[in-house]
């Protein structure tokens, strides 16, 4: 959010809960036993952190114009010249593409792709590597890869649309609704008492339901959705779970007769001009999708729905975050006081570190979301200072996904985009 759409302190929104802004995982759950990394040894889930690193000053106008884009001072090649050596001095946003193609297409990765924006307009897309390395096809920049819990923050803007129109309050009693849509006859009374910002800010009480999730616990979101409500739910607390968000997209589904994926295109991705994207399913990409190596037997891509499902391009990504920012033009699904309250972590104030509403505030006025699952890491970040960027990337590395902070700093570094 740039700094010029910042309301007062006054106008911020009070959090109604005193929930802490974060809190111990709640041990007794037998699926919070389960392990991060599977017995394959690839990370499997996003387990997020709230922690990057410092922020870098970026010279805007530099960024948006680059000397490279004027033919002066380096830059790519001109269509039908001859390839420069890998040696050759670069600058600008040519400087950027090289340096991340050199640390994100490397062994264990096959594809990488990039999206920036400047005030709501996206002045550069990049993309590295094969989309599918059995066919040696290159990866262009609309292609769309999983974006794992990158899903969340859809999932929460399409919810928050149904808060702003009166159809549910942020703290409604849910469970019963949930139950019927699922097909529980009953449910427990905790349960009967989930409300959508206890979901969206994973203070349900919700174990973690790894094996549910991630190993073939279940057939699909709404089978996930039956084991978690007749379960019921534990203390309060923060768990990040992807419980809450599959039950997030099911509760859309009840809520307007719709699928999940057909409420997302009506509410937020149709206005905003994006086709293509889509709840994929764990294997046979389609045409313009990458290829994400995957291990037979798993089926996670059905079973977390609103969770993580989605694929997306990094334009995508970018053009759905800058919606919340209501200083950029375009449309705007929801108004700048529930934007607020998506980006406050629960119990604590803007700025403050943590997981509010479908969005991880980083300080410093960052916030966005990062995506972790097999052959799969990406990062969506709005700096706060009017760059927003993605950055997703079919492969094993970097081990974790807010390390794609660190690697984009280095990158507008390499750019000569940093100041200071």
């Amino acid at each position: 959010m740039s700094p010029s759409s910042l309301p007062p302190s006054s106008a911020v929104p009070p959090t109604t809960s005193v929930l802490p802004v974060s809190g111990p995982v709640d041990e007794a759950d037998a699926d919070g036993l389960d392990e991060t990394v599977d017995p394959l040894g690839e990370v499997v889930y996003d387990d997020p952190t709230f922690d990057i690193g410092p922020q870098v000053d970026i010279d805007i106008d530099l960024a948006r114009f680059p000397v490279d884009d004027a033919g002066i001072g380096g830059g790519a090649p001109e269509p039908g010249a001859p390839d420069e050596p890998d040696d050759t001095p670069l600058t600008g946003w040519a400087a950027v593409d090289r340096y991340l193609e050199s640390v994100l297409v490397v062994p264990g990765n096959t594809a990488a792709a990039l999206a920036v924006s400047i005030g709501g307009d996206v002045v550069h897309t990049a993309a590295f590597g094969e989309r599918d390395p059995s066919t040696g096809d290159p990866a262009e920049p609309h292609d769309r890869f999983r974006i794992a819990s990158i899903s969340k923050p859809i999932t929460a803007i399409v919810a928050m649309t149904l808060v702003e129109d009166g159809v549910v309050g942020l703290d409604d009693p849910i469970g019963g609704v949930l139950a019927e849509h699922v097909g529980l006859s009953s449910v427990s009374s905790g349960a009967q008492q989930l409300t959508l910002r206890r979901l969206l800010s994973h203070r349900s009480g919700f174990g973690k339901y790894e094996s549910t999730f991630f190993r073939s616990g279940a057939d699909d979101c709404t089978d996930a959705a039956r084991q978690g409500l007749a379960r019921g739910v534990g203390g309060g607390g923060y768990i990040y779970s992807n419980m809450n968000y599959c039950l997030a997209g099911l509760l859309i589904e009840a809520l307007t007769g719709l699928t999940y994926e057909q409420a997302a295109y009506q509410q937020l991705l149709t206005p905003l001009g994006i086709s293509g994207m889509r709840l994929a399913p764990t294997f046979d990409p389609g045409p313009d999708e990458i290829q994400h190596q995957t291990t037979d037997g798993r089926n996670y891509m059905e079973t977390l729905g609103g969770a993580g499902s989605w694929i997306a391009s990094p334009t995508d990504l970018v053009t759905i975050l800058d919606s919340l920012d209501l200083s950029t033009s375009g449309f705007k699904p929801l108004d700048q006081s529930t934007v607020f309250q998506m980006a406050i972590p629960v119990g604590g104030q803007y700025g403050q570190r943590g997981y509010g509403l479908g969005l991880i505030s980083y300080g410093d006025g960052r916030f966005g979301h990062t995506g972790t699952i097999e052959s799969t890491h990406a990062m969506l970040l709005n700096r706060g200072d009017g760059v927003t960027w993605a950055l997703t990337v079919a492969g094993q590395s970097p081990s974790e996904s807010t390390a794609l902070e660190q690697i984009m700093n280095r990158a507008f570094e390499a750019g000569g985009f940093v100041t200071g």
